[in-house]
């Protein structure tokens, strides 16, 4: 069932974009109420740490903690809803091939300078670069309690999409995760798509099936 975007009486159109982020470096992009926000690995086996702040009020952000609590679950499903640290949504998951992504690591230090970097060329001070969305990422709770934390499995072309519920300023980071383990080698790009029909976007890879061993299909 196709998701509806936009209203299609609205008379102009927010401006759609494509952004491409080089390995260690953080693109960042303002996405409008109602549009798409796609985040794709074009060469795959890559994290992408995902940031995001409101327009209106850069002391609002994107909050994986109250996403947990406002889900009842540190796993991102289809439909589930981002929430801010004032709890209120911000995105919606729409699309989403790998269903493989972490709400409970920090970013690494690099992507914390990447996005600062980012912040300041773009001249927008929030009041704090808060733990992202790291989307593409193989880490799970062992009965233990212990995190456990696997090279990401993203396939080349693997794609995450959101519908915006909130004008926002979004950080996407090319880098590792916050946590130990080897480093991504080679380094590896991210692409950032924003647009205002869902039709606009290419077609997902098929879905992973996260049984047997948590192999693709």
């Amino acid at each position: 069932m196709p998701l509806t975007m936009i209203d299609p009486s609205s008379e102009a159109l927010p401006p759609e974009q494509e952004v491409m982020v080089e390995p260690s470096r953080a693109g960042m992009l303002v996405v409008r109420q109602g549009q798409l926000l796609a985040i794709e690995v074009p060469d795959g086996g890559h994290v992408a740490a995902f940031f995001a702040w409101t327009m209106a009020d850069p002391s609002e952000w994107l909050s994986p903690h109250h996403t947990r609590v406002f889900g009842g679950t540190f796993l991102l499903r289809m439909g589930t809803r981002l929430v801010t640290n004032r709890r209120r949504p911000i995105f919606v998951v729409g699309r989403d091939s790998l269903r493989r992504h972490d709400l409970l690591l920090p970013a690494s230090d690099e992507a914390v300078a990447a996005v600062r970097a980012a912040l300041a060329e773009a001249e927008f001070d929030p009041a704090r670069i808060a733990d992202p969305v790291n989307l593409f990422a193989a880490a799970r709770l062992d009965p233990d309690g212990r995190i456990d934390v696997e090279p990401s499995p993203a396939r080349p072309g693997e794609r995450w999409t959101v519908r915006a519920l909130i004008d926002s300023v979004v950080a996407v980071t090319a880098n590792d995760l916050g946590a130990p383990g080897p480093p991504t080698r080679p380094r590896r790009r991210v692409r950032i798509t924003v647009r205002n029909d869902v039709r606009d976007l290419p077609a997902d890879l098929p879905t992973w099936v996260d049984d047997a061993g948590s192999r693709p299909v």
